[in-house]
């Protein structure tokens, strides 16, 4: 455009000059030609400037390429590094979730107040009350209103050469020995679940970490509102280093012994050896099931003088347990679990009865236990589902004349859900539930407990 507008400005004097040539006199033309030298100096003058503009302006276009160069090339860096960081956290996938529940339990314990209030949130049926021999007693009727058993988990996964890695952390509100009803309800964390697994081939893997013990089934555990439910169920979370090969699982898990003695309930930690579980998963068609054992080593150690040995003795125990589930038609479908074993203890109904016993002679005296749990949960339409469970735990305790203390050991225990649940949106529950629970000892004395329960629960 430039060039342009020098060529025009060149060729008007020239034509201006020929035309003056050709219309006047010697003087005029005389006085035309100096007046076009002198427009010829300027258009000169003109010309260098525009040179030196247009040398200026190149140089300037050159050191703006320079500097586009360079940005362009650290962008490009840049870009480079943040893809390689991308790559580094994409190959991680990381995920939370949860559940906010708010739970109203109003509960009525015939024979009087618990000692433990730990009854009042959930179901544990060794803390029913019964009465003193001979003792007469009233009933105790308690709200308990909290959220203790919301919870949140955090997970991650992560694929590599040689198989799949997986972790989960997760965390609730209940057992918290922190924070009380009167002012701020300040319930502190407590650990659910710490865990890493790694599938390294399809089919086969090991965890290692705390999570459910291999021995129970947690996908037989009915659907009811109470936080843990029927009192022949199997609950146990533990740490434990598990091989998983297709459909058979194999573990060593935390051991614990817990024992009665002719002085009271002893608990002790002498294990000197962990369980050992093992376990075959199967399906046909609608039905899943799980076929399980535990073999466990018992043991207790006196150490009143700590430094010096005292009464002790060793035993095995073990377990087997059945659970499955039947899909009727639809989601409904039928929930069942049969444990039997000699100590199966701490797995069975929150601890429901003990190892054994110790006898007269320091030694380790087993208790053979079995339970029964049945739930059906139906679905009325998509937003509504009832739940109704049925469960019996029951302990083979020995004589009086075998255990001077036997009176005082838990017989039996029954429990009956029935609930009613709403779902109006994905994740959200609201929900009312019956229960009746009973427990009976070894001398006949029984107690029982009635139990209403709201609940509300977002998971998310």
């Amino acid at each position: 455009m430039k060039k342009k507008l020098m060529a025009v400005a060149l060729t008007l004097p020239l034509l201006g000059g020929q035309l003056a040539l050709a219309s006047g006199g010697e003087a005029n033309v005389e006085e035309r030609i100096q007046a076009l030298e002198a427009q010829i100096a300027q258009l000169r003058e003109l010309l260098v400037a525009t040179q030196a503009s247009t040398k200026q302006n190149a140089e300037t276009l050159k050191t703006t390429q320079v500097s586009a160069s360079e940005t362009a090339s650290g962008l490009e860096t840049a870009v480079a590094t943040l893809d390689a960081m991308k790559g580094k956290v994409s190959d991680t996938d990381f995920d939370y979730g949860g559940f906010i529940q708010l739970d109203s339990i109003t509960s009525t314990y015939q024979e009087g107040k618990p000692g433990n209030r730990l009854i009042d949130d959930f179901l544990v049926a060794s803390l029913i009350p019964v009465s003193a021999p001979g003792a007469s007693t009233d009933s105790y009727t308690n709200t308990n209103i909290h959220n203790k058993t919301s919870r949140i988990f955090f997970t991650t996964k992560t694929p590599t050469d040689t198989g799949s890695i997986s972790t989960r952390v997760e965390m609730d509100f209940m057992l918290s020995g922190a924070g009380d009803e009167r002012i701020s309800n300040s319930w502190n964390p407590r650990l659910r679940h710490a865990f890493v697994n790694w599938s390294y081939a399809p089919g086969k893997s090991v965890l290692a970490g705390q999570t459910w013990s291999t021995f129970f089934n947690v996908g037989a555990l009915p659907g009811v509102l109470d936080f843990v439910g029927p009192v022949g169920t199997l609950f146990n979370r533990q740490p434990m280093i598990r091989w998983t090969n297709g459909n058979y699982q194999f573990a060593l898990e935390n051991p614990a012994t817990r024992l009665n003695s002719l002085s009271g309930t002893r608990l002790d930690d002498a294990e000197a050896l962990p369980d050992i579980v093992a376990r075959y998963n199967g399906s046909n068609g609608g039905h899943s099931y799980s076929l399980a054992g535990v073999i466990r080593t018992l043991q207790y150690e006196d150490r009143s003088t700590l430094a010096v040995e005292g009464e002790n003795d060793k035993q095995m125990g073990y377990g087997l347990s059945l659970a499955g589930k039947f899909v009727t038609d639809g989601k409904n479908n039928i929930k069942y679990m049969v444990n039997y074993g000699s100590a199966l203890g701490r797995y069975l109904g929150l601890n429901a009865f003990n190892d054994g016993y110790v006898d007269a002679q320091g030694n380790i005296e087993t208790i053979d236990q079995s339970s029964l749990t049945l739930a059906y949960e139906h679905y009325w339409s998509p937003e509504w589902r009832s739940v109704f469970s049925g469960s019996m735990a029951n302990a083979d305790n020995p004589s009086i004349a075998e255990y001077a203390a036997a009176g005082g050991l838990a017989k039996s225990y029954q429990s009956f859900h029935a609930n009613l649940q709403y779902l109006p949106a994905p994740g959200l529950m609201f929900g009312g539930e019956l229960m009746f629970a009973s427990k009976e000892l070894e001398d006949g004395r029984d107690g029982d407990m009635n139990r209403l329960q709201f609940s509300v629960k977002y998971a998310f």
